[in-house]
């Protein structure tokens, strides 16, 4: 089954002010999902509530990104970075999509920033289904 991938109004915004070389890293994801859902990309995907516990606002972060379906890719700006745990398969980078998981194989990009620290999308950038 193709994977569907829609972009929130906030990120389309994003995306159209981007330079060429990071929009080409967003559509290598986008054409992965497409064809092979979220299974092995090279970029590590991950829920978005995986908060640590030094944050003072963790409860109310993890509720937020439960809620939302929240989740991120390491998309491979401004380079693929290996992971600190040698058995990992993937790779990071500083920057990260963040995007709704509607379902195994429907997602919507809402947001693109920094991963050092994360930053949650604000909530009025996610996704609004027809």
């Amino acid at each position: 089954m193709p994977g569907q991938v829609d972009f929130s109004e906030h990120f389309t915004q994003l995306y159209t002010a981007l330079p060429d070389d990071e929009k080409d890293l967003i559509d290598d994801f986008i054409e992965h999902f497409k064809v092979h859902g979220l299974l092995k990309f090279k970029g590590k995907v991950g829920p978005t509530d995986a908060v640590p516990h030094s944050d003072p606002d963790r409860a109310r972060k993890i509720r937020f990104a439960q809620l939302n379906k929240l989740w991120h890719v390491h998309i491979g700006h401004p380079r693929w970075n290996p992971c600190k745990n040698p058995l990992a398969s993937y790779l990071t980078s500083d920057f990260v999509v963040h995007f709704q998981k509607l379902s195994n194989s429907h997602i919507a990009l809402v947001d693109y920033s920094s991963h050092n620290p994360m930053r949650q999308p604000d909530g009025k950038w996610l996704f609004k289904q027809r």
